[in-house]
């Protein structure tokens, strides 16, 4: 059963579309995230779902009653704000219990529900700590406990890693993962980092300039993206302007002709279409190597190596591809060493290119 649903949601600002014509359904016990650039829309459209904004038109139901009004204390969610918004005075225990009090729960039941709480997110022994001596892992985990405390029927998260640093954000992704499926709490995140949508969510909701790109699971999306925009914005990706035949070829900027896979989805020829290929799928072999239909004379002009993998710039003359492999697909890669650079058909996906206005 699929327990959130947008229809038509739209918010304005005066003139200014913030969020436009969203319909939406989230499943039940899955993690979504809201992954777009700053401005497109996915925190107006967070709080809508919260009940912290209104819509200026459209309606949003949870578990089949129409909640587009319903204040958000009546809503039952869970909220985690980029800022945590944790009580600097109180300690641990206390920033956990405080939904709990506000509920008129039973001092008895309050302290061992905050026990279980605590234990779940490991930090049993900073009950009585305070807050503010806390380090930014465990502020993160106290704000997701108080979250949850009340047992929420939805749990929603605006950007709540994005002050973290970069070691700690992988782990505490991880952890709120791990978290989310352990209680099969339906969860919305906002963010606007592509790889901690890909490591997290069931499902990512692309948006841009307020409306909603792509709907998918992030392979899916990662693989098969709608447009431009959302090829670029997933992932890295070799993004090239091509004359599409219709019949399975293309030409190059420069000129040279090769054959991609026909799909389905493939724009019509006579198109404005872009040629993506990932840079994982571009395989670089030795100049020395007989030439073929997909294979691009190039040179290698910048090399990123991070010891276990390698991401080579190839400059084939008219255009550049980045291809990433590791030092045992392609041993002793030099700057500026001749190369061939293979575009397997399969790999390549024709997208409609993104619309200037």
């Amino acid at each position: 059963m699929t327990h959130l649903t947008l229809q038509a949601v739209t918010r304005r600002f005066g003139a200014a579309h913030a969020v436009d014509n969203v319909d939406l359904s989230v499943p039940d016990g899955k993690l979504v995230c809201f992954l777009g650039p700053s401005g497109c829309g996915k925190t107006t459209l967070l709080r809508m779902i919260a009940g912290l904004e209104t819509p200026s038109s459209g309606s949003i139901h949870f578990a089949g009653r129409d909640i587009t009004q319903l204040p958000a204390n009546q809503r039952d969610f869970g909220m985690v704000f980029q800022s945590l918004a944790l009580f600097p005075h109180m300690t641990v225990a206390q920033n956990v219990a405080y939904p709990l009090k506000l509920r008129k729960m039973a001092k008895a039941r309050q302290t061992s529900r905050v026990a279980e709480l605590l234990d779940l997110i490991q930090l049993p022994h900073m009950a009585n700590r305070p807050v503010t001596q806390l380090s930014g892992g465990q502020r993160q985990r106290v704000a997701i406990a108080r979250a949850i405390a009340s047992q929420p029927k939805l749990l929603l998260l605006d950007e709540p890693l994005s002050a973290l640093d970069a070691k700690l954000r992988e782990a505490m992704q991880v952890e709120i993962r791990l978290l989310q499926q352990r209680l099969g709490i339906t969860t919305i995140m906002v963010t606007h980092d592509q790889r901690e949508a890909m490591t997290m969510a069931d499902e990512i909701v692309v948006m841009e300039k307020g409306r909603i790109a792509q709907v998918g699971k992030p392979l899916d999306i990662y693989r098969d993206p709608v447009s431009e925009f959302v090829a670029d914005f997933i992932g890295l990706g070799n993004i090239l302007p091509v004359a599409y035949d219709g019949a399975g070829g293309v030409s190059l900027p420069g000129g040279r002709r090769i054959a991609v896979a026909q799909s389905a989805s493939a724009p019509a020829s006579g198109t404005d279409v872009r040629l993506l290929i990932r840079p994982e799928d571009v395989c670089v072999k030795q100049a020395s190597e007989v030439p073929g239909p997909n294979r691009l004379a190039g040179t290698v002009t910048f090399i990123r190596d991070v010891g276990a993998s390698l991401e080579a710039t190839i400059d084939c003359a008219g255009f550049t591809l980045t291809a990433a492999t590791t030092p045992r697909e392609t041993p002793g890669l030099t700057l500026g060493m001749p190369v061939l650079a293979e575009l397997p058909p399969h790999a390549c996906k024709l997208i409609a290119a993104r619309a200037t206005h």
